[in-house]
């Protein structure tokens, strides 16, 4: 696989507006008074052409939810997505806002552990927003047993790079760590942030295997509905 970003000659995207129009780094900030663990701030780091941190989305954790639920907004509060993971299940769905209410409603994005014992690996199906709804996956898989650099491919080149940035944070009390992601052009941020996300909420956990949606996996498994797929938060 790639060791160096790629461009993507076709671009990938939940979120079309928020397509990287050349490599960017991105900064996902995991709030230290969360009382759910699940409040972030996201921003773009900042360059010799714009000096100053610019916010992109923040992310709202409802410390209630057995299922982990995350609300995604964007810089002025509006709603993009929400995701959670079914209540005994480890698959997370990403939900356009409103869209889990509806039983009509599918996800736009899942994200299936792979199982693994030390590092991070999943897999992301979604409908790629930016070519038609045509589903593809993105394979994540970490690079290290600390968990402190991720990678994310498609079809074998390096569309995103993962750091842990403050590694030391990781075991102190109270404090929460920062990552900061390499985006290739032609990637999509807010997919990026997600992914961003989901690395830390599972950090202190091992990898388990999850299920796959119908498409791309035929044989139903434990705790999937009727569909062929796991039941949805």
């Amino acid at each position: 696989m790639s060791s160096s970003l790629t461009p993507l000659k076709q671009p990938i995207a939940l979120r079309t507006e928020y397509i990287a129009s050349h490599p960017t780094t991105i900064r996902v900030k995991q709030h230290s008074n969360s009382w759910s663990g699940g409040d972030f701030t996201i921003t773009k780091c900042p360059t010799d052409e714009s000096p100053l941190a610019e916010k992109l989305f923040t992310v709202d954790g409802d410390f209630k939810s057995i299922s982990q639920r995350r609300y995604f907004q964007d810089a002025s509060g509006l709603p993009l997505f929400e995701i959670a993971h079914k209540r005994l299940g480890v698959t997370w769905f990403v939900h356009l806002p409103g869209g889990r209410e509806s039983a009509s409603s599918s996800p736009i994005a899942t994200i299936v552990p792979q199982w693994h014992a030390l590092k991070d690996k999943f897999d992301v199906h979604l409908h790629n927003a930016a070519a038609d709804g045509e589903e593809m996956v993105l394979e994540v898989r970490g690079q290290d047993i600390w968990k402190s650099k991720t990678h994310v491919y498609y079809n074998g080149a390096l569309v995103t790079a993962i750091k842990l940035k403050d590694m030391a944070s990781v075991y102190i009390p109270g404090k929460r760590p920062t990552w900061e992601l390499e985006v290739a052009e032609g990637m999509d941020l807010s997919l990026a942030a997600i992914i961003g996300v989901v690395l830390a909420t599972v950090l202190y956990q091992s990898s388990y295997k999850g299920t796959a949606p119908k498409s791309a996996e035929s044989d139903p498994g434990p705790g999937v509905g009727s569909s062929g797929k796991e039941l949805a938060p």
